[in-house]
């Protein structure tokens, strides 16, 4: 008998909640919402190239001294061990190598950006 009553009282509340809120909802006007464009592109390629932009100045080159100083710390804690010398040199290759992917793929958009237009 309780459980009856509790579905009855929920029941109510929720055809009294529908019959309150959906006049209010139904009433709302249409309104345009405008975002602002940060990136002030209009096309894909413009968009592409400024968030390559954005890593070729922002991101990337902390990254790459980040990881020259990993690969430093690296070689000099080596300690004679082959292995952990080589680790350190490759560290500091790869984030070389890395940087030079991120130069290079501006040069790649706007090779694309001629090809398409």
């Amino acid at each position: 008998m309780r459980r009856d009553i509790k579905q009855f009282i929920a029941s109510v509340i929720g055809l009294v909640n529908f019959i309150f809120a959906v006049p209010w909802v139904l009433a709302q006007t249409t309104t345009t919402i405008e975002l602002p464009n940060y990136i002030r592109a209009t096309s894909t390629i413009a968009i592409l190239n400024a968030v390559l932009g954005a890593l070729q100045v922002y991101i990337a080159p902390p990254l790459v001294g980040i990881m020259v100083v990993v690969g430093a710390f690296q070689i000099l804690f080596a300690s004679g061990d082959p292995e952990k010398f080589s680790r350190g040199k490759m560290t500091i290759l790869y984030a070389v190598i890395g940087y030079a992917i991120v130069l290079v793929a501006g040069g790649i958009t706007s090779i694309i950006a001629s090809i398409i237009q």
